[in-house]
């Protein structure tokens, strides 16, 4: 999800990781939403869900944990709900490119990459393990910048360079 998107909440929790400001969206006890977030103020977690949840998205940042455990909800069209969960099929460490994931579920590497782009759930569902067939590719809607270089640092965590 792009940072500073309109039209949304506040996020119910917003916390200072090694990636920067991150932002947390639940429904009842179950997350929805993940954001990288800039010029929010931090707002602690107000239960022992978002508690949780913050502790293991700063152990996957850490590259203390492989994944993040916490009860989700996937919200979004089919085709992205498609798209996302074949993500969640690639092993830590491991890449896979826009093509590879497009070739699988017989659509386009341009829809597989709108559809990493506009992830809800970052971390939890691992769009930063989709390349371009020639490089690194995107991030969160980036194609340069911070947000880039979040994705560098997530896939150096797992032992990919790029």
């Amino acid at each position: 999800m792009n940072s500073g998107s309109s039209g949304l909440p506040e996020p119910d929790t917003v916390f200072a990781s090694q990636l920067g400001l991150i932002g947390l969206w639940f429904s009842g006890d179950v997350l929805t939403r993940i954001a990288y977030l800039q010029g929010h103020k931090v707002v602690a977690a107000g239960s022992e869900i978002a508690l949780g949840a913050q502790a293991g998205i700063e152990r996957f940042i850490a590259a203390e944990r492989q994944s993040v455990d916490i009860a989700w909800r996937l919200e979004g069209t089919a085709f992205q709900k498609k798209v996302l969960k074949e993500l969640l099929r690639i092993p830590y460490g491991e890449v896979r490119t826009y093509g590879d994931i497009a070739g699988q579920l017989g659509t386009s590497a341009r829809a597989v990459g709108n559809a990493c782009r506009n992830n809800p759930l970052p971390l939890v569902i691992p769009c930063h393990r989709v390349v371009a067939a020639d490089g690194i590719g995107g991030y969160d809607g980036a194609r340069s910048g911070r947000l880039l270089e979040i994705k560098r640092r997530l896939l150096a965590n797992e032992g990919r360079i790029f």
